[in-house]
């Protein structure tokens, strides 16, 4: 029923509007909107030649600039039927136009991340192992590569301690 359409819209202080399919439909809101007046230029030049032979003055010219303004609605319904997806107008405590453009929902979250990627992603998860004395060589074996010299494994551990005898110092 139209009636009870009109009454339920109208008790709404908000209004929010996709694209539609009928032009009835998105008069609901372009109705409610004010028309606004738009200025246009325009530029209207000419000349004129004088009769008089015996005159210093052979032609006159002028150019003019005028500005006009016209009433046009705010929006016009076709703007609301022809609305890309995920586009709305919204009409917001009572008056208050705006243009909503939202976010569609994409059917993976991790679209913009390579499978190679992803998969290396999930190998790291799984194999997470935690850095410290990362010099004693605790991770994978598969990772790793030759073992570190003896001379630096010596001296990487005298700094090890250095650093904890300087610890408990404090």
């Amino acid at each position: 029923n139209r009636a009870k359409a009109g009454q339920v819209v109208g008790n709404f202080n908000n209004l929010i509007m996709l694209r539609v399919r009928e032009t009835a439909t998105a008069e609901l809101l372009t109705k409610q909107l004010p028309k606004v007046e738009v200025y246009t230029t325009s530029v209207v030049s000419g000349a004129t030649d004088t009769s008089d032979p015996q005159g210093q003055t052979a032609f006159t010219s002028n150019t003019q600039d005028r500005i006009t303004t016209t009433s046009v609605p705010l929006i016009e319904p076709a703007h609301v039927v022809n609305l890309p997806k995920g586009q709305a107008f919204a009409l917001l405590e009572g008056g208050n136009l705006w243009k909503l453009r939202m976010p569609l929902p994409a059917p993976d979250p991790d679209e913009s991340m390579p499978a190679d990627l992803q998969a290396l992603a999930g190998y790291m998860r799984q194999h997470y192992v935690e850095a410290d004395e990362w010099w004693e060589n605790q991770g994978l074996p598969s990772l790793q590569s030759d073992t570190l010299p003896d001379d630096l494994l010596d001296d990487f551990k005298r700094m090890a301690g250095a650093t904890a005898d300087e610890d408990h110092a404090a």
